[in-house]
């Protein structure tokens, strides 16, 4: 069940998708801004209890021959690369009997209750150099929950490859390119049901006065498209700036401005929609943010967080948040 919190102290916002002023249990979705976020989601006791057994498993692999790089021929070459793995695994399934299960990637779908697969591979070409550094990702998750209203599974694959270079001194080139697929299927609500092809692409350069102090500006474009159901498609183009200030005391400035420009073809008020628009409009889009850390003595931070955003056919909303931490 979904229980109502204050504004921004939760994890899941409601919209009624039917318009009947019901919360149904498939209405509910995960927040994508802070001010919408205004439900948690507890578990509901019941009388019916199910035996199981978990097995769980992360591993992290770095090679990194770096220590060749006053070598000479193929050694010369690979002190040049550096490749990052890592692997989770967390394995829930219904215990038959005295059955006992060691293998967390024994997926039998018969006893599965609970999954979450995650591996992600990082292959680095001059890492940290910022000088025609380039990094190559391929990412894989799957995770799989048992609800009072039927099974859930979410799959994601990502293929993503980043350059990086620095160049007359005070520039620094950044460019992203990135496919991915997102499923999700469910046992019970076929209109939440998606396949999700993406493609994007990410130009952004950046001025760098010295290491605390930065300015940049960017171009971000996502194809969008929707293999099942109704087919939505969706095109978005997004330019932005931002700017990054850490001054000698470690008081920190960020900022940044963002225009999305949201090309969208399907119905705009279903699960799929929210999913692909990221919480957004069709149409022009506007979100901007300001965040500011003080240290005010050797225990105590002072931090004011702003974010807002605005859609054509809706008024600008405004969130903030002033928090003073003290650390012992």
């Amino acid at each position: 069940m979904y229980i109502k919190t204050e504004p921004g102290l939760g994890f899941y916002t409601w919209i009624d998708y039917n318009n009947d002023g019901i919360q149904d249990f498939n209405e509910f979705e995960i927040a994508q801004y802070q001010d919408q976020a205004n439900y948690l989601r507890l578990p509901k006791p019941n009388i019916s209890y199910i035996a199981t057994q978990r097995a769980k498993l992360q591993q992290n692999l770095t090679l990194s021959p770096k220590n060749w790089s006053s070598k000479t021929g193929y050694k010369k070459l690979l002190s040049h690369f550096y490749n990052q793995s890592f692997l989770s695994v967390d394995n829930e399934q219904q215990r038959i009997g005295d059955s006992f299960q060691l293998n967390p990637f024994d997926f039998d779908e018969s006893s599965l209750i609970g999954l979450n697969l995650n591996y992600r591979n990082s292959l680095y070409f001059n890492k940290d150099l910022q000088k025609n550094s380039v990094t190559f990702t391929y990412g894989n998750s799957k995770i799989k929950q048992q609800y009072f209203i039927g099974n859930q599974e979410n799959n994601i694959k990502i293929h993503q490859i980043d350059y990086s270079h620095k160049f007359a001194t005070f520039w620094l080139l950044d460019f992203m390119g990135k496919t991915s697929t997102n499923t999700l299927d469910t046992e019970n609500f076929t209109n939440r049901n998606y396949v999700i092809n993406t493609e994007e692409i990410q130009q952004k350069i950046s001025f760098l006065y010295n290491k605390n102090n930065r300015l940049t500006a960017f171009y971000h474009f996502k194809n969008k498209e929707n293999k099942l159901e109704d087919f939505e498609e969706l095109k978005q183009q997004k330019f932005g700036v931002e700017y990054f200030y850490l001054s000698k005391k470690e008081n920190q400035i960020s900022a940044n401005v963002n225009i999305f420009l949201n090309d969208f073809k399907g119905e705009s008020n279903t699960p799929v929609a929210y999913q692909m628009l990221e919480g957004l409009q069709g149409g022009k889009n506007y979100t901007w943010s300001l965040l500011f850390n003080q240290k005010l003595n050797s225990y105590l931070n002072l931090n004011i967080n702003y974010l807002g955003r605005k859609s054509e056919n809706s008024k600008a909303i405004h969130t903030g948040t002033l928090q003073l931490r003290a650390v012992f």
